[in-house]
């Protein structure tokens, strides 16, 4: 299959698998060739918001306009939306005693409506009956529940801790093996660091926000994890708030790999140590600058043959793995490209990975391809996204020709096909 089939192939499922949510959730139309209207794209719409917006769905919506990716979109942009349902959704217009009605704003995320009242967005989605914390609307009216049944009203929005003026996390839904960007805007200059599970976060400054890009292991625990954030002012004034974040659970396959015995020794702990070691010094090293601009692409034009995730045993062993990138079937010899632009952090052949290319992308992100043949690419070369940095194989530990492609967020690895969907920041 091509890489262009293959994008295809895949596009064509994401549309049909949110489609089919879509239709499942909420009483939807499809635009047929009756009547339309003219609605401009406004800063925090998303085509599922505006797809639910006009009762509607992603898939219909993005064959109205020939919109081939439903990721993007650009504020201004004008989509043709079915006129029948021009109306909104009906939203409460009233709520609850003790209840707070607020209607969303541009650029408003749910997140950080609910940073503000000292809630969650899963508290919000729920209550709301909101299919996803990260489907909402410009104009949409919210209910926000009060503190308990005996509270009186939430108050009016109040403000973020100076030097904070706001907080947002993306995407949400937050699920294992997902990569999020925390994004932060201050009111005047100051430094920031946070952490969050067992990570420290830094943040990088690039125009007027910050951002800290954090990954999510693909078997973390699920649950409500806290977000602590600290701005530290040219004075040296501290100030600390600190958020919840909702952790859900990922859907991974599973799959068992029979070594031949000539590679299983491979797996020995006293190959697999140094070489996890020699890999961790490169993965440790924090550019503060970033190589990448847009989506990603593939490293190899393959159908995939192992998806990210997967939970692994090896010659009837446990499941106690997880495979941590994709696999792309490949003949011996076929071209592996750069997945986004980059300096080579590592060209040389690796006892269990084999012939490997490791490229710095920075602020943190390293993509790996592994077990080629042939390594076209040395130690400090700057590569362009789409440069052949080495040739399918397999060398290290492979069953049979095919190209490994993993990323990492600061060493932990992340599913890669994300960043080929989302751009990041």
């Amino acid at each position: 299959m091509s890489f262009r089939s293959f994008a295809l192939a895949l596009m064509v499922l994401a549309l049909a698998a949110v489609s089919a949510a879509s239709a499942s959730a909420q009483r939807f139309a499809p635009p047929g060739a009756g009547p339309t209207a003219t609605y401009t794209v406004r800063a925090g719409d998303t085509l599922f918001s505006i797809a639910a917006r006009y009762r509607t769905n992603v898939a219909a919506l993005a064959q109205l306009n020939g919109i081939v990716n439903p990721t993007m979109i650009y504020v201004g942009q004008s989509l043709t939306v079915p006129a029948p349902a021009s109306t909104p959704l009906a939203t409460p217009t009233s709520a609850p005693a003790g209840d707070t009605v607020y209607i969303v704003q541009p650029g408003e995320t749910l997140f950080r409506i609910a940073l503000r009242y000292g809630t969650t967005a899963w508290t919000l989605a729920a209550y709301n009956k909101l299919d996803s914390p990260g489907v909402i609307y410009v104009g949409q009216r919210l209910m926000i529940p009060s503190g308990s049944k005996n509270s009186d009203k939430v108050p009016a929005l109040p403000s973020l801790p100076d030097p904070f003026v706001s907080v947002d996390v993306a995407p949400l839904p937050v699920i294992q093996g997902n990569t999020i960007v925390v994004t932060v805007l201050t009111s005047r200059p100051v430094s920031l660091n946070g952490t969050f599970l067992d990570w420290t976060l830094p943040f990088v400054q690039e125009g007027n926000a910050y951002y800290g890009l954090i990954g999510i292991h693909a078997m973390q625990k699920v649950g409500l994890f806290p977000l602590t954030i600290t701005a530290t002012d040219s004075a040296g004034k501290r100030t600390t708030m600190t958020t919840s974040v909702q952790v859900g659970a990922g859907k991974f396959a599973s799959e068992i790999i029979n070594l031949p015995p000539d590679r299983q020794a491979l797996l020995a702990p006293e190959l697999v140590t140094p070489e996890r070691d020699k890999l961790s010094k490169i993965f440790n090293v924090f550019t503060p600058s970033r190589s990448w601009s847009g989506l990603f692409t593939l490293p190899g034009t393959g159908s995939l043959s192992s998806v990210f995730g997967t939970r692994r045993a090896y010659n009837g062993g446990v499941f106690a793995s997880y495979h941590e990138g994709l696999d792309f079937m490949g003949k011996t010899g076929m071209p592996v490209y750069a997945p986004a632009d980059g300096v080579v952090a590592l060209a040389e052949k690796l006892t269990v990975r084999g012939n490997a290319v490791i490229i710095d992308h920075g602020w943190g992100i390293y993509s790996g391809v592994y077990h080629m043949s042939e390594i076209n690419v040395t130690v400090g070369q700057r590569v362009k996204q789409g440069q052949v940095v080495g040739k399918i194989g397999s060398t290290g530990l492979s069953t049979g020709s095919h190209l490994h492609w993993d990323l990492r967020v600061r060493g932990l690895n992340v599913d890669p096909m994300q960043w080929t969907r989302r751009v990041f920041p």
